[in-house]
C-alpha cells in the first residue's frame, strides 16, 4: 500500500508500465487504489470519472481511470473487441500496479459487470466494489432490443447491429454478433456470484437503458453478506447530476471505511 502523500504531489499523474497500450491517468496516494471502470463506448473523461478523481485527490486516495481497448484514446478497433477483451483490460491494470495494491473497483454500467467478473478472478486484490447502474449480463438482454434492426456486414465481413446512440457523439453503436456470443460466456446471474468483499450498488429508478431490477438481481446472487442497493428517485442511467455525484462520493467514502474495518 502506498503511503499518504501531500495533495500537491497527488495532483501529478504517474505513468504505468502496461503490457498492452491503454490510455490512463494514475494518481498515487492512500490505498486501496480506487479503480474506475467506465461504461460501454464511454471514456475515462466522463463526468463520474472526473468527479471521483477530484474527490480522491481531495482525500489523498490513490485513483486510476483508463480507457478500454477500442474506447477513448486507447488503440484497437471497437468492433474487434468483446467482453473478454475488456475484462482482460481490467485485470491487466490491476496486475500492473507497482507495488501490488488492493483496489476498490468503481464500475459504471458495463464497467459494473466487468468489475464483478474481475473480483471473482482476483479475490485477493479486490477490497470492495461500488457498482453504478450495473449492466450485468447486458449482452443477454440486448438481442430483444434489436428485433426491428437488420444485421449488416462491415468491411471486414463481420455481422453487426447499428444501434441508435442517445449519448455523447450520437454515433450509432456497432454491436457485433461476436460480442453477443462472447458475452454469453461471462453470464453471472444464472448462479451464485462468489464474491466475499463488500459491494454497494446504486441505480436510478428512471434508468431506461439498464433497468434497476438488474442491480436487484445482482444483490440476490451475491454471496457476500456485505452488500446494499440504493435507488435514486428520478435518476437516469448516467447519474451525473450534482446531487447524484455527491451521493456516489458518499457511498464510496463509506465503502472505503468498510474495507478498512
Amino acid at each position: 500500500m502506498l503511503p499518504a502523500l501531500h495533495l500537491n504531489a497527488l495532483s501529478q499523474p504517474v505513468h504505468m508500465q502496461l503490457p498492452i497500450k491503454l490510455a490512463h491517468n494514475y494518481y498515487p496516494g492512500k490505498g486501496p487504489v480506487i479503480l474506475f471502470c467506465g461504461g460501454f463506448n464511454s471514456n475515462r473523461n466522463g463526468n463520474k470519472a472526473m468527479a471521483l478523481q477530484s474527490w480522491a485527490l481531495k482525500n489523498q486516495h490513490a485513483y486510476l481511470r483508463y480507457d478500454y481497448q477500442g474506447h477513448g484514446e486507447s488503440p484497437s478497433d471497437f468492433a474487434d473487441c468483446t467482453i473478454s477483451t475488456w475484462l482482460s483490460d481490467v485485470l491487466t491494470v490491476i496486475d500492473a500496479l507497482d507495488p501490488p495494491s488492493n483496489v476498490v473497483l468503481v464500475g459504471s454500467s458495463m464497467g459494473g459487470w466487468l468489475s464483478l467478473l474481475a473480483a471473482r478472478l482476483r479475490p485477493e486484490r479486490v477490497a470492495g466494489l461500488l457498482l453504478i447502474a450495473c449492466a450485468a449480463d447486458m449482452t443477454d438482454y440486448y438481442p430483444a432490443r434489436f428485433t426491428d434492426l437488420p444485421q449488416k456486414l462491415d468491411d471486414k465481413g463481420r455481422l453487426y447491429y447499428s444501434v441508435p446512440n442517445e449519448y455523447d457523439d450520437q454515433v450509432p453503436y456497432r454491436i457485433t454478433q461476436t460480442l453477443l456470443d462472447d458475452g454469453a460466456k461471462h453470464k453471472l446471474l444464472n448462479a451464485a456470484i462468489s464474491i466475499s468483499a463488500p459491494v454497494r450498488l446504486i441505480h436510478g429508478i428512471d434508468d431506461d437503458v439498464v433497468p434497476w431490477e438488474r442491480s436487484q438481481a445482482v444483490i440476490q446472487q451475491l454471496e457476500t453478506q456485505y452488500c446494499s442497493l440504493s435507488l435514486i428517485k428520478h435518476g437516469d442511467h448516467r447519474l451525473s447530476k450534482p446531487h447524484e455525484l455527491r451521493f456516489i462520493e458518499n457511498q464510496l467514502a463509506e465503502l472505503l471505511q468498510d474495507c478498512r474495518d
